[in-house]
């Protein structure tokens, strides 16, 4: 729990159910690890399946908005990790598949479409899967949502090539900003990849848990003052798969407060190619510092040169680290690194920050929507934007 506020007075803020999301993420991560190692002859057979029938699989991660970062954050580790498998992983939204769709589904190519999907409805998220069944002559599909009652959860798999994982049940976001269901779809994704060595991945699960309480109980304070400053613009920086984890930390702040602060996010090195002319005396830039050795070079150059800059344009400048980085807090106005008591697991990999990273964007972004008066809940109540989303017109395609 991060708001020191009844119940009832969580339901007057409007902040009761993203407050609730945000905060039971580590257990639901223990859920979903239990889950698909309940379900993992299933995963096992469908993939086996496959395997065993082709030589070269392209696998699509696929989703709209923050279902498109999940497979944006994971792509870059999967690539690595699947290395010696038959699959070419690519990270492409269905709203790029659906205006798009010659340009990423291909006839003779073997493909298995992993969409992510909180509700499951989105008009793109039903589109991309039908037209992967329209154009693909050997298409394969798994669907990972958090509603069993969505359609793509209800779709009939009346070819026998569809694997269906649905999420445990509290990570159905009932707020606006997706965030459990976030979370546990981009970790069901790292598992059923990583199959032959699940029962190791054990200690990574139980190192995001542990780690992501600690945020809630050493990391509070830090992140309140943090809202109170009156920035107007917030950057997440971030390397490899924290790049697009970046993507979805600066969403969640666009998102909660109704755009009222304006976000960005970029790699470390791409900031310097132009995006820099952004910085001025209402901005707050984030860098989320990388665990690897040779990364954290980088990240550690642009925080430096960023805190160095502040007497030109007055920004405020943030780190976030794994292990407690000195010249991360002696080069930043906030540092936060994360404290947990577990050994580090020696298979830990940037992708795996990724989970206690984000609830601290998740975090600063529902104290600032506060802080400007917004409701979390529903920040944007003229239905401009929707939770689900509407006005798309899907048109068929020959």
């Amino acid at each position: 729990m991060f708001i020191n506020k009844t119940e009832e007075q969580l339901k007057e803020l409007g902040v009761y159910h993203t407050h609730k999301e945000i905060s039971h993420q580590p257990a639901l991560w223990g859920e979903t690890y239990q889950y698909i190692q309940r379900e993992k002859d299933r995963i096992q057979a469908f993939f086996h399946a496959i395997t065993a029938k082709y030589e070269s699989v392209k696998v699509i991660l696929t989703g709209a908005g923050t279902s498109a970062f999940v497979g944006d954050t994971v792509e870059p580790y999967l690539t690595k990790v699947c290395e010696n498998k038959a699959f070419t992983i690519l990270s492409i939204p269905t709203t790029n598949i659906v205006s798009n769709p010659r340009y990423y589904l291909e006839e003779n190519m073997p493909t298995i479409m992993v969409s992510f999907a909180r509700s499951g409805n989105s008009p793109e998220s039903v589109a991309a899967v039908e037209l992967g069944e329209q154009i693909v002559k050997d298409f394969y599909s798994i669907h990972i949502t958090c509603n069993p009652d969505g359609f793509l959860a209800k779709k009939p798999d009346t070819r026998n090539r569809t694997l269906l994982l649905v999420m445990p049940e509290g990570s159905n976001d009932e707020s606006f900003a997706m965030t459990s269901s976030f979370t546990c779809m981009m970790l069901s994704v790292l598992l059923i990849f990583q199959m032959d060595r699940l029962n190791t991945l054990e200690d990574n699960v139980n190192w995001i848990m542990d780690t992501g309480n600690n945020v809630f109980e050493h990391s509070l304070p830090t992140l309140k003052e943090l809202s109170s400053i009156p920035f107007t613009s917030l950057i997440y920086l971030g390397s490899g798969t924290l790049l697009g984890l970046s993507h979805e930390a600066s969403l969640k702040m666009l998102e909660l407060t109704d755009g009222n602060v304006f976000t960005y996010f970029e790699s470390p090195l791409g900031f310097r190619h132009g995006p820099k002319t952004l910085l001025n005396d209402k901005n707050l830039t984030v860098v989320f510092i990388s665990s690897n050795p040779y990364t954290q070079k980088y990240d550690l150059d642009i925080l430096k040169e960023l805190y160095a800059e502040k007497n030109r344009c007055g920004l405020n400048v943030m780190a976030i680290s794994n292990q407690y980085i000195n010249d991360a807090e002696e080069n930043s106005d906030y540092y936060l690194s994360i404290k947990t008591e577990l050994d580090i697991p020696a298979s830990l990999d940037d992708v795996w920050l990724s989970f206690p990273y984000i609830i601290y964007a998740q975090i600063l972004a529902v104290y600032k929507s506060l802080n400007l008066k917004i409701t979390p809940d529903n920040p944007v109540p003229n239905g401009s934007v929707n939770r689900v989303v509407q006005g798309v017109t899907i048109y068929p395609f020959e």
